[in-house]
């Protein structure tokens, strides 16, 4: 997989760097441990428990906590506020090929369950010889080619990382979510942290339900617990690592610590994460400006975040110790309506 990224970046795509994605590219040399983010899921209320409003967050000895917007900015260095939501719906395989500046003449069955091979775009936009080698497919001219090169390689580096599919295949609804992310009038006007964090909100419920892929999103999670799992003495001794932009660099510097040892089994994990109490957390992330957070609507008490593949409700006032407010009693809103999946064909292997 890095390799495939490598050779993404070699092609040279600095336009991806301005939009804040290089940091998702770190993410793949992250050295994680699946036991945190599979221990983290049993801590995620099920479909049962989100009936009875227990809401998206986890529930540990004696404290609440979730992923917030402010965080998955930070963490990813991605803008949020006074930005518009980023909607897929109105998504087809033909908006799709002509984002790309293709034109299959073959029937691909793929593109009936909107996605695409990553190897099938890898071969046509990766290679410096892939539009030589494919020309009869494209519609555009191989100065457009180059041109729209980034675009494709911020299609494969969403579809690995944030909102992954099984079998190496990369959802075609993301070509919307590029264009808009690369389009001169769109760019500076949407925001895709409110559709990330609606993914991992559902990826958490399905794991819970007994899914058992949750790569890509995993890494995220594990990142932004980690950042809670701090001590506040180890930011005191340490007051670089505030400076520092890249948390992912960040932390595997401060793994590396002996005074930051951590669990290594799944069932240490399950023990360690089960005991969590206020003291042993760092609330808020001291590197994030939190002087402006957005905490509601005047509509209601909680806002609806739009995901690629549903809509989950979003209640920071349960959790503004995270967000460095003061913590009261939340009033807890029924938000259940709002938890939904967009009706999409079932992702599954077809000829292509």
């Amino acid at each position: 997989m890095l390799e495939i990224l490598f050779v993404f970046e070699e092609s040279g795509f600095p336009i991806c760097s301005s939009l804040g994605l290089r940091i998702l590219v770190g993410l793949f040399r992250f050295c994680s441990s699946p036991g945190v983010s599979f221990c983290l899921c049993l801590f995620f209320p099920n479909r049962e428990s989100l009936k009875a409003i227990q809401g998206m967050v986890f529930k540990f000895e004696d404290l609440e906590m979730t992923p917030t917007l402010a965080e998955i900015a930070g963490l990813t260095r991605l803008p949020y506020l006074d930005k518009d939501l980023i909607y897929t719906r109105a998504h087809s395989s033909t908006k799709f090929l002509k984002i790309i500046g293709m034109d299959l003449e073959d029937h691909m069955g793929c593109l009936d369950q909107s996605w695409l091979s990553l190897d099938f775009l890898f071969e046509r936009f990766a290679r410096h010889t892939g539009y030589e080698t494919f020309v009869d497919e494209f519609t555009i001219s191989y100065d457009s080619w180059k041109k729209r090169r980034p675009m494709v390689f911020a299609i494969v580096l969403l579809g690995l990382l944030v909102f992954p599919l099984e079998g190496r295949h990369i959802s075609t609804h993301l070509g919307l979510i590029a264009f808009a992310l690369f389009h001169d009038k769109h760019n500076s006007k949407v925001t895709l942290v409110p559709t990330i964090l609606a993914e991992i909100y559902r990826a958490l419920t399905s794991i819970r339900e007994g899914e058992r892929f949750f790569e890509g999103r995993k890494l995220l999670l594990q990142l932004w617990m980690m950042e809670h799992l701090h001590p506040a003495t180890m930011f005191e001794k340490d007051m670089i690592d505030r400076c520092l932009r890249d948390r992912v660099k960040c932390i595997e510097h401060r793994m590396a610590f002996d005074k930051f040892a951590l669990p290594l089994r799944v069932q240490d994990w399950v023990d360690y994460l089960g005991s969590l109490t206020e003291e042993k957390i760092l609330w808020s992330y001291q590197w994030i400006d939190l002087d402006v957070i957005l905490a509601g609507s005047r509509v209601q008490d909680f806002l609806v975040l739009i995901g690629l593949w549903c809509t989950r409700p979003y209640t920071p006032t349960r959790v503004m110790r995270q967000l460095g407010r003061r913590q009261k009693v939340p009033y807890i809103p029924d938000s259940r309506d709002f938890i939904r999946e967009f009706d999409t064909k079932p992702h599954r292997e077809v000829d292509i």
